[in-house]
Parts: C-alpha cells; structure tokens; sequence
C-alpha cells in the first residue's frame, strides 16, 4: 500500500477529532513520554555493553524518535501517515541495535488508538506482535522479559488512545446535543414571542381599526366633535399598544448569563485550563425569593453586558494568559452583585487594548464599576448594585 492511499483511507475513516497536542490532550500527550524511557533499560542489562558508538546510535534514535513524536501529535490527519511510517521505520532500525527501540511501536499504537478506527489499529497490533516475535526468535534468543514489557507498553498505550478517542467523540456528541437543544430553545423563545405579540397586538390593532372605521363615519355626516373623541380614543389605543410591545420585547434576553458563563468556562477547560466556578445560582438570570426578596432580577441589558464581559474576558485569557488556572466567581452580598475573574498568569498590561477598553465600556453602560489587577494572579473584578423593589402593601410618602 503507497503512501498516498493511506492518506486517503485516513481522511475516508478518521473523524474530525481534535490534535493530541492541543487543548487538555496536550498534557497526556507529552507526559506519556515517560514510559519513551523504557528505551533506554535493555542496554544496562547487556550481556556486553554497548560501544560508544553504538550508545552514540542508541541515544540519536531516542532524540529522533521525540522529535517525530512531537511532529505526529501536531499534525493534521492528512499528514499523519507519512511520521507514522517514519516512526515504525525508526523502530525497526533502533531494535537492530536495542531492544528498547520496540518501545517506539507503543506510540504508534496510541496514536492510532486515538485516530483510527479500533479495526484498524488492531491490524496494526497484529502487525507489531508479528514484527517482535520475529526479532525475539532471530535477534534477541534470551531477550524475553524485554519483549514482553515491550508488547504491554505498546498494549496499554493503545488502550489509552482508544479511551481518548472515545472520550472526544463523546464530547463531541455531547456539544452537538447541547447545541441542537440551543437551536430548539430559540425556536421555542421565537415562537412564544410570536404568540405573545400575537395576543398583545391582535385585540389591540382589531379596536383601532373599529374607531378609525368609526371616526371617518362621523366625519363625513359632520359630527367634528365626536370624531375628535374617537380620534383621541385610537391615539390612546396606540400609545397602550406601543408600551406593551414594548413590556413584552423586554422580556427577550439576549444573551443568558448562565449559558454563556458554562460555554466559557468549556472553552477554557478545552484549551487546558484548570477551571474553577463558583457561580451562586441566585445571582444568575432570576434573584432567590427565599433569600434576595428586596432585589429586582437582571435586566435583559445587564446580563447581555455581563455576557458579553465574560466573553471577552475569555478571550484576553486565551490570547494572553500563560498562566493553567482560572477561578470565576458570581455572588450577590450587601445588595451588590459581584464577579470576579481570576487567572493565574503574570500578565503586564503597559496600555489597555481594545479588549479591556470593552470591558469598561460595557460595565459602564449597566452602571458597574470594574478594577484589573495585572500580574499574577491577573484578576477582573466587577461591582453591579441591584436595585430594590418596590413594596406596593407600604404606604406612599
């Protein structure tokens, strides 16, 4: 099989999956190179230990076979099979000279645990298995601890390649699903909007047009005076119709806090930040009634803004931070809503970017007040009064 048709049979079978080397498989990916060390014990256990020259050979496989490793776990799946095939050569070539060099075999497998198929990458164990027996019976007679330490570490290996695949498919599956109820959400709001306005304007408009009919009656037998009352009576029909349109469309939100708070912390837990929330859920969308009975909820403005300003604050941390924690924080007390957004990365701000310049524009337009702390940790803190409500059973001043 050329190299060109395993390229099209690995776009034909590999689905979209995310590159090992980024978001949170970053981190498994380079630290299984700890069992990579497994190269380097059948050499102290020789019969005869290696010349400087082979040891010089034995070291440059391992620096080689890094390298191609780190290059595979970077690459597109359309460009995979080409370090794939080098590895496997790279494998071959070193377990001339050490039987460590099989340990190789055990990367390939996880890499093909995670893209392929599971009929395919257990082709490939066939392939291995078949490949160590034969260097166990005609290179390495005596070899056989090694060998077998060789075939569990390319098993493991393949196994947690499989489990990761399986693990982002079922993200996968569950973002789509998650988004697919976002879609019938918004159908849903649209329709009941629909209804709403339906109800709000269909008695209204059906009046008004009953008094327009009315007054152009009067007019034309002369009745001025009468006219004018009706006329009077549709200007109060529309004025009552524009302010509950009104009442009804400010019921819309935007943007719901809520949701937009848990897309961020995702975004951010995928691209391999260990994210913490404490999120009181009285202080989201609608105030407790049990706790919080003197407060309004947000108002549609509020929590788009605050959306927004959670999104962008995302979006620095992402681009900038180099820091792995974030801890967002969402509490009411004293009658103040309180968020705080902290990053553990040493962040210098010399000039405030349009980023920031956002952040206090949008805080300003809701009446909030926003400070940043820069360095590490890096923190956003914003400050949103909650007004209280009026008791209509206390008497008026």
């Amino acid at each position: 099989m050329n190299s060109s048709s395993i390229k099209s049979n690995a776009q034909a079978q590999v689905p979209a999956l995310p590159l090992l080397a980024h978001g949170r498989k970053k981190k498994w990916s380079y630290s299984s190179l700890i069992f990579s060390l497994f190269y380097f014990v059948p050499p102290l256990f020789m019969r005869d230990a290696p010349s400087n020259g082979v040891m010089a050979l034995i070291v440059m496989g391992f620096v080689t076979f890094v390298f191609l490793y780190v290059l595979s776990v970077n690459q597109p799946v359309n460009r995979l099979p080409y370090y794939l095939t080098g590895m496997i050569l790279l494998a071959y070539t070193t377990s001339l000279v050490n039987p460590g060099g099989t340990v190789i075999f055990g990367f390939v497998s996880f890499i093909v645990g995670y893209y392929y198929r599971f009929s395919i990458g257990i082709i490939l164990l066939l392939a291995v298995s078949a490949s160590l027996i034969f260097m166990k019976v005609y290179l390495y007679p005596t070899g056989l601890f090694f060998f077998l330490a060789a075939g569990a570490n390319i098993a493991v290996l393949f196994g947690f390649g499989v489990m990761e695949r399986k693990e982002t498919l079922f993200q996968q599956k569950e973002a789509k699903h998650a988004a697919a109820l976002g879609t019938l959400s918004a159908i849903a709001e649209r329709e009941r909007i629909g209804r709403d306005l339906h109800d709000v304007a269909g008695h209204a408009l059906s009046s008004i047009s009953l008094k327009a009919q009315v007054a152009d009656k009067l007019l034309t037998k002369g009745r001025t005076a009468e006219a004018q009352a009706e006329v009077k009576a549709l200007a109060q029909l529309s004025q009552q119709l524009l302010s509950e349109i009104r009442q009804t469309v400010s019921g819309i939100k935007q943007l719901s806090l809520r949701e937009e708070i848990a897309k961020n912390m995702a975004k951010l837990s995928e691209q391999g930040f260990d994210v913490m929330s404490d999120v009181v859920s009285d202080a989201v969308s609608d105030v407790d009634e049990s706790r919080f009975t003197h407060l309004t909820p947000l108002t549609p403005l509020q929590e788009t803004q605050l959306s927004l300003i959670i999104k962008e604050a995302t979006t620095n941390i992402l681009r900038h931070s180099k820091g792995n924690q974030v801890t967002l924080t969402l509490q009411c007390t004293n009658d103040i809503l309180n968020l705080v957004i902290a990053d553990n990365g040493n962040s210098r701000c010399k000039t405030e970017g349009n980023g920031v310049q956002g952040i206090r524009e949008r805080a300003e337009l809701i009446n909030a007040t926003v400070e940043f702390q820069w360095g590490s940790p890096t923190v956003l803190t914003l400050q949103l009064p909650l007004l209280a409500k009026h008791n209509s059973s206390e008497p008026s001043a």
